[in-house]
């Protein structure tokens, strides 16, 4: 198995856009998440001064979900009140850049739409792309802090946001800790966590 450290992905299933985080942690394996309103949290339960281990992990938006690995997540939801998406994500990304902790953490950035597109970002020490992708139903695009790339995964069957955090949970990456999923019902957004 390889460590991919906070992985992301977003694609569509059965016509429905959806997201997913996924944490996987060496350093910091007690953590849980909080659901507040339309935001969602990570929040870290060892004492630390890492100011990198919790932070607003998904905002939903009206015609938009927001994913991240850290406080890009509010200035991406922010910026897309009069950006598009792709220059949302190009630009905080650009703006924050890779957190500055032992590791160089990249950030990584993803956003859906009600309208089923999407778009996925990262912002590493000597990587930077932003890209538009043609969601296709069944499969997922993916992306890590490490050693993944960007990927095209075929992603399980799932019917509600609880399975796909239990499905991307259960993706073959080492030291899983949490997963959240995002799915589009209709008009709103359902999210749930796992465990």
């Amino acid at each position: 198995m390889t460590y991919t450290g906070r992985t992301l992905g977003i694609g569509l299933m059965n016509g429905k856009p959806f997201a997913f985080y996924l944490l996987c942690s060496r350093s910091f394996p007690k953590r849980k998440v909080i659901v507040k309103g339309r935001a969602v949290y990570i929040e870290n339960l060892t004492e630390t001064d890492n100011p990198y281990v919790s932070y607003p992990v998904v905002r939903l938006l009206d015609e938009y979900t927001v994913v991240t690995n850290g406080l890009q997540t509010d200035f991406i939801a922010q910026t897309l009140e009069w950006e598009s998406p792709r220059k949302a994500l190009i630009h905080v990304l650009d703006a924050l850049d890779y957190e500055r902790d032992n590791y160089s953490t990249p950030r990584i950035a993803g956003i859906i739409g009600t309208d089923s597109r999407g778009w996925l970002g990262f912002a590493g020490r000597d990587e930077f792309w932003v890209k538009t992708l043609g969601l296709k139903d069944g499969k997922a695009f993916v992306t890590a802090t490490y050693d993944l790339g960007l990927v095209e995964l075929d992603f399980p069957v799932f019917g509600s946001a609880e399975e796909l955090a239990e499905k991307a949970m259960e993706l073959p990456f080492e030291n899983r800790v949490l997963a959240i999923g995002v799915v589009s019902e209709g008009s709103k957004w359902k999210v749930r966590a796992f465990p």
